[in-house]
């Protein structure tokens, strides 16, 4: 197994599991590494951690400039950037985001920075775009819809609000992202959405 291979099966465990009771023990144990394989690539379990954490969110960059090459202009670029941060998100226990915000603060300030930086100036550069092309409204605030679409995914992922057993994920996605939508697209940016929603899955 690769380091890379390592870490992605760690970062899958991690998700599914939380990080509440990781040791160094633990990880040489679950991942079969001994006490100098370990030493040899990570100072300590938070170093594990972290490397884990940067590789997952280098991929996701990656997958997320792979949907923006694909899809044929700005509303479906943004619909499926947000889709496929929806269904990665999905697979995370909540208590792993809770967990790292108070056992791994610098690594917790990692993840903030990919979403205040990296997925912030996607959807801002999305929305500017979209207004270029006559599919949103050219009096948007870019700065605030873009806050206020950062937050949305925030609110389908609470399960609080919205325990997987009672709500379908996909009529929540619809419910939250399709109405708020229309209200800032053009006429023609409406039609691109109905086509979007005809036939969305999660």
């Amino acid at each position: 197994m690769t380091k890379d291979e390592l870490l992605r099966t760690a970062m899958r465990s991690f998700s599914a599991n939380g990080v509440k009771d990781l040791t160094e023990r633990r990880l040489m144990q679950e991942f079969g590494l001994s006490g100098e394989e370990f030493n040899q690539s990570f100072s300590d379990k938070e170093d594990f951690l972290r490397q884990a954490v940067e590789l997952y969110l280098t991929e996701q960059k990656e997958v997320q400039n792979t949907l923006l090459t694909q899809a044929d202009d700005s509303i479906q670029k943004l619909l499926e950037v947000i889709k496929h941060h929806v269904t990665q998100l999905q697979q995370f226990t909540p208590s792993f985001f809770l967990q790292i915000q108070h056992l791994y603060p610098r690594i917790w300030a990692l993840y903030l920075r990919h979403v205040q930086m990296h997925s912030y100036y996607v959807f801002y550069d999305l929305l500017n775009k979209g207004i270029q092309q006559h599919l949103f409204r050219p009096d948007l605030n870019i700065e605030v819809v873009t806050k206020v679409l950062l937050e949305q995914i925030n609110i389908l992922l609470n399960q609080a609000l919205f325990p997987p057993h009672r709500y379908n994920m996909a009529e929540v996605f619809r419910g939250i992202f399709l109405y708020y939508l229309q209200g800032i697209c053009t006429e023609k940016g409406n039609k691109v959405l109905e086509n979007f929603f005809a036939d969305f899955s999660l």
